[in-house]
């Protein structure tokens, strides 16, 4: 497993997908913590996700989920502009646009439905130039008054990100310059675009009203807190370090002596397969940093991942030492572990056993993550377990919506022990609607 940047499902890193990191997951509950309990949300009911996107966007889904593309990380200068960001797309959940968009789509729909029929009739009647007309300009109008709805969806959040910011003592300047950005990379200039084709106000005209907004605000010169963006800087070389070519990386930072460009190029070394100097590199960072717990996280990556899984376990000790509950860690030190489980053709049930309760301890943190049930089947199957490979297999196949769950879990039903949690769970995946081509 990828502990510090995992794509899933499966995929190489420069596919698009989730991206999950303990480090910057923590720095972006971080960020909208305080945004969230001034809006009223409990923030432990608010999923954040991160997306492999070089592109400087994030947007809410599924009811109370956020997802951040690492573009907008990348981009930011400084953590209030993603701060900024998470206040706005939290005025979405707090408005309640995603049920209320659905229904306002509906409702365009019918203005639609009514030309395209009237339009058939007369394409039926001779008139066919007529019949077009009816629905080519039927369709345009339902498009246009659902985009008009949407822009005062995005006008509202706006709104109420300027009241979380003020709620929270945090300066508006953040999301005005990512405004001026986006602004800038119009591709046509303003004049030329049409405002009712567009589902988002126009990145100037948003600029305008956060200034017009903001007049007044006591905290437009609020600045970050010096922690804060010591650690949007580290999660910005992380992020170039798994996600860039390692030679693109190196080049990015030259010289550059501070801990992020250090940070980045420990990663983009261990990238290139060279095992000593990356773990030099963050030995280097650890003497300046001994506390932090994510260094410890990377050196026992780069040991499990360079094939010595037996070094990388006292460094994933250190890391859930210095972080408690985190399952991603959690899940590290289980693969390591894993990793000595069966060795020179001898099983250590022991370790192998200890594997899985760090398994079944990640999981309750964090239930839904596939790599969990992944490293879990492989600790069953060490052991001879076969019905719970199955069983963690199946649940590995349904957490990425996977056809092959099914299957696993037809195989682990004929040995399990039924009434136990396994079987019931298993029990639920045959049962559970069939993904498209199951068997």
């Amino acid at each position: 497993m990828l502990a510090c940047v995992v794509l899933l499902p499966l995929a190489s890193a420069k596919a698009q997908g989730i991206v999950r990191d303990g480090e910057i997951e923590q720095l972006l509950k971080d960020y909208s913590r305080p945004l969230l309990m001034a809006a009223g949300l409990k923030p432990e009911r608010i999923g954040i996700a991160i997306i492999n996107d070089r592109r400087l966007n994030a947007f809410v889904t599924n009811g109370q989920n956020m997802f951040i593309h690492t573009g907008l990380i990348l981009e930011a200068e400084e953590p209030n502009m993603v701060i900024g960001v998470l206040a706005h797309e939290i005025g979405h959940i707090t408005g309640g646009h995603l049920a209320r968009g659905s229904e306002a789509l509906a409702n365009s729909q019918g203005p639609a439905l009514i030309g395209t029929i009237l339009g058939l009739g007369s394409i039926l009647a001779g008139a066919g130039d007529l019949g077009i007309a009816l629905i080519t300009g039927s369709q345009q109008i339902a498009m246009r008054n659902y985009l008009t709805y949407n822009r005062g969806q995005e006008a509202a959040a706006d709104n109420t990100a300027l009241e979380l910011l003020d709620a929270t003592g945090q300066s508006t300047e953040g999301i005005i310059g990512m405004m001026d950005t986006l602004a800038n990379q119009e591709i046509l200039s303003e004049v030329y675009q049409d405002p009712y084709a567009r589902s988002h106000p126009m990145s100037r005209d948003r600029v305008n009203a956060y200034r017009a907004g903001a007049e007044g605000s006591p905290y437009q010169d609020a600045r970050d807190a010096e922690e804060l963006i010591f650690r949007h800087k580290m999660a910005q070389g992380k992020i170039y370090g798994f996600l860039d070519r390692p030679s693109v990386t190196l080049r990015r930072y030259g010289n550059d002596q501070s801990l992020p460009a250090r940070y980045a190029r420990a990663i983009a070394l261990y990238r290139q397969g060279l095992r000593q100097e990356a773990v030099q590199t963050v030995d280097g960072l650890l003497a300046e940093m001994p506390d932090n717990p994510w260094l410890y996280e990377l050196k026992g990556q780069i040991y499990y991942e360079t094939g010595q899984a037996d070094k990388g376990i006292a460094p994933y000790e250190k890391s859930i030492e210095l972080q408690p509950d985190e399952p991603l860690l959690l899940i590290g030190l289980a693969s390591c572990q894993l990793g000595v489980g069966q060795s020179r053709g001898k099983v250590h049930r022991a370790i192998n056993q200890q594997a899985l309760v760090n398994l079944k301890k990640a999981l309750r943190l964090d239930p839904s993550n596939p790599t969990a049930y992944f490293q879990m089947a492989k600790g069953y199957g060490q052991l001879d377990e076969t019905a719970l490979g199955q069983w963690a297999l199946a649940e590995y196949h349904a957490a990425l919506g996977s056809r092959e769950a099914k299957r696993h879990a037809r195989r682990a039903a004929k040995g399990l022990k039924k009434g136990t949690v396994e079987y019931i769970r298993t029990i639920d995946i045959i049962s559970g609607p069939d993904k498209p081509g199951s068997r």
